[in-house]
């Protein structure tokens, strides 16, 4: 299929669904549980499904209208899978559309997998057969799937068959066996844990991982001996069955024997492997002690400088003084002292003495970047404590040591939500006075809007209305800076696709852009309306329908928490044409 016909697919399939408002006009008369939220939620989800047609990429398009049929799969089921068909059918005309010769080919490729997994998330949560179906239908062809791409395609089985294992355990089971057929990895013990609460087919299942694990070379296939270890530790008896545990036992044993003859780079992890795997040993295979233990008492290395340093540091760390931890220097070489000095100003600290933390860091650490570096790591631990804990004078005080004007308003910020949290409303409104103030009169700068819009953010609990104002000018700049972006796109970077703005942005515009839109759904929690009118301002449609997305998103959420805390979950209504 065409990625023209694909649109066009989109196209018809959404103008011949009823939408969300006709839905609502043949409905009865909305319960008294429908709340503004929700109808506010409603409404802008008819908006988006309005324009989703109208969009020319294809990424945004599979982005929307997945979201929006996870919205819409508690209250209204058939539209949902609706929409979600019409995102396999854009995902695989898409796919299919990716042109080999084109130089930005494995960029879109690696959208198109970002947008395939979000879809995937989305329906398996709601129904894990219908993902196992779309994982199916937009696999690349095997010629054109990489070492990667096969592992991350595995893993995608392999999740889908976890979803699957409580509501559909046979076919969890095989698709497991699929994957098993391929090779073995560590992610089939999660499958067999979840299929653990059916006792006879987990077992069953127990028994073919190692059967495949037998057929593994474990001494040169670290994934596969890893997946052992991790076996005969995470499914035991009475879970798992005596008899192939036992001979699990025996096939590591098995390995360990044959370690003298393997690099002795290894000697120290097959020591540690030995020293768990005693207790199976002597249950399951004890006439295998004997000659094993002889074996590693042999081979059992000498423990280096390195491992008894650490192993000092950290005993004196937890049960030592800070004089103990700094006479430890004097048994090792220099290259060790700056662990050493920086645990030892740790301690002190710990203990209530940040004086004596800087009072080391100073006399013993020479090297003047080493100590910059641990001061100002001291400095900001002292100063996220007394935040965390709203002492406002002693933060202020340890403020005048930040020099960066971008790091000080972020912490005046976090004061602020700190003091708000504590019921000292007036406080934390003069904080962030303050913090604006800061900004009002600095440079304009990248650093300059991003502190702007967390200072939207962080007013939009305390003071709405200051918040929309802010948000007023950061989406103004905003669309000043993405119509320069869309003039400048290819020349240094590339910020639009198919003509459209990509999401997720790989820029520090994108990822500014992305932060405006979550920041308008948080505004909505406390003024929809306002966060509705700062979304219609967003000039490029694209950009406008995520963030109507958030807010939606952010809405629904909000009805959910209604119906959570007045014990109702379930019984709201987003689409009034009916219930499930």
């Amino acid at each position: 299929m065409s990625r023209i016909c694909a649109h066009l697919f989109v196209l018809v399939c959404l103008l011949a669904l009823p939408s969300l408002a006709q839905a609502q006009d043949a409905a009865p008369t909305p319960s008294e549980e429908t709340t503004m939220a929700e109808t506010q939620a409603l409404e802008l989800l008819d908006s988006i499904a309005d324009g989703i047609p109208s969009l020319r990429n294809s990424g945004n398009r599979i982005y929307l209208t997945s979201a929006v049929a996870d919205l819409l799969w508690t209250t209204d089921e058939r539209r949902a899978r609706a929409l979600f068909e019409m995102v396999t059918q854009d995902m695989v005309a898409a796919t299919a559309a990716l042109d080999p010769s084109d130089q930005q080919t494995y960029n879109n490729f690696d959208i198109l997998q970002q947008r395939r997994r979000e879809c995937l998330d989305r329906m398996a949560r709601r129904d894990p057969e219908l993902a196992l179906a779309f994982l199916r239908a937009t696999r690349l062809p095997a010629r054109a799937i990489d070492t990667n791409q096969r592992t991350n395609e595995t893993n995608l089985e392999l999740y889908v068959a976890g979803l699957l294992a409580a509501k559909n355990p046979e076919l969890a089971i095989k698709l497991g066996r699929d994957v098993l057929r391929k090779g073995v990895s560590y992610q089939v013990l999660t499958l067999l844990s979840q299929l653990s609460a059916k006792k006879e087919l987990a077992q069953t299942f127990h028994r073919e991982i190692l059967d495949r694990l037998k057929t593994e070379d474990l001494s040169r296939s670290q994934d596969a001996a890893d997946t052992a270890w991790n076996l005969l530790h995470s499914f035991q008896p009475p879970q798992a069955n005596e008899d192939t545990y036992r001979e699990l036992v025996e096939l590591l044993a098995n390995l360990l024997a044959a370690s003298p003859s393997l690099p002795t780079r290894n000697s120290q992890n097959y020591y540690n492997q030995f020293q768990s795997l005693m207790p199976q040993l002597e249950k399951y295979a004890p006439a295998r002690v004997p000659m094993l233990r002889q074996l590693f008492q042999n081979l059992k290395p000498a423990v280096d400088q390195n491992a008894r340093m650490y192993r000092t540091l950290n005993e004196l760390s937890q049960r030592g003084t800070v004089e103990e931890i700094l006479a430890l220097a004097s048994g090792y070489g220099p290259e060790f002292h700056q662990q050493i000095y920086q645990q030892a100003a740790w301690k002190a600290l710990g203990g209530g003495d940040p004086n004596r933390a800087r009072q080391i860091v100073s006399e013993f650490v020479i090297d003047l970047g080493q100590r910059r570096q641990m001061l100002e790591r001291l400095d900001n631990h002292l100063l996220w404590n007394s935040i965390n804990e709203g002492k406002v004078a002693e933060a202020r005080q340890l403020l005048t040591r930040v020099k960066s004007v971008e790091q000080q308003v972020q912490m005046l910020i976090n004061l602020s939500m700190t003091v708000s949290n504590k019921g000292d409303k007036k406080q934390a409104l003069d904080l962030l006075v303050e913090a604006r103030t800061m900004l009002d009169s600095s440079a304009a700068s990248s650093g300059k809007l991003t502190g702007q819009l967390q200072l939207a953010q962080a007013y939009a609990s305390i003071d709405a209305p200051q918040s929309v104002a802010l948000m007023q000018s950061i989406v103004a700049l905003v669309n000043q800076l993405v119509a320069a972006a869309v003039v400048l796109d290819g020349f240094e970077n590339r910020y639009l696709q198919e003509g459209e703005w990509m999401k997720p942005g790989y820029t520090s515009l994108g990822g500014l852009v992305n932060s405006i839109e979550q920041s308008l759904g948080q505004l909505a929690l406390q003024d929809a309306e306002g966060a509705r009118s700062l979304s219609d301002q967003l000039e490029r449609p694209e950009i406008r329908l995520m963030a109507q997305l958030e807010i939606a998103q952010a809405l629904i959420g909000k009805r959910n928490a209604s119906f959570r805390a007045n014990g109702r979950i379930g019984s709201g209504r987003l689409n009034k044409r009916g219930d499930k």
